[in-house]
């Protein structure tokens, strides 16, 4: 198993969809029950409120996401992966942070995100 390569398709997945402003395909890269904390000291858990989360993304103009890995690790049914994270906000400088997120690999053969935290570099 290339857990880097599993990682580095996923990323690539999660841009995309971010990206392309597309919550429903975003969302659906979390297992049902996932738990996400964006780096507000808060958490949203399950795909409706992931979903309202992005979507508020959206509204205020987060764009051009990207995703750098520093450390990848797992076996084969959880992988993990710490990267560093760059995106822009509305017209204003790039932002970003660190990243960290785990993967458990589904019964169909599916790597979903069940838990996401990153923070701001200030």
């Amino acid at each position: 198993m290339q857990i880097k390569s599993i990682i580095a398709d996923a990323n690539l997945a999660w841009n995309k969809a971010l990206n392309n402003g597309n919550a429903k395909l975003l969302t659906g890269l979390y297992s049902e029950n996932a738990t996400i904390s964006p780096g507000n000291g808060s958490t949203v858990t399950g795909r409706n409120e992931i979903e309202a989360l992005f979507l508020e993304f959206f509204r205020n103009g987060v764009h051009h996401h990207a995703i750098d890995i520093i450390e990848v690790g797992g076996s084969d049914k959880i992988i993990y992966q710490i990267s560093h994270w760059s995106a822009n906000f509305a017209e204003s400088s790039p932002f970003g942070g660190i990243t960290m997120n785990v993967m458990e690999h589904h019964s169909d053969g599916k790597w979903l995100i069940n838990s996401h935290v990153w923070n701001l570099k200030n």
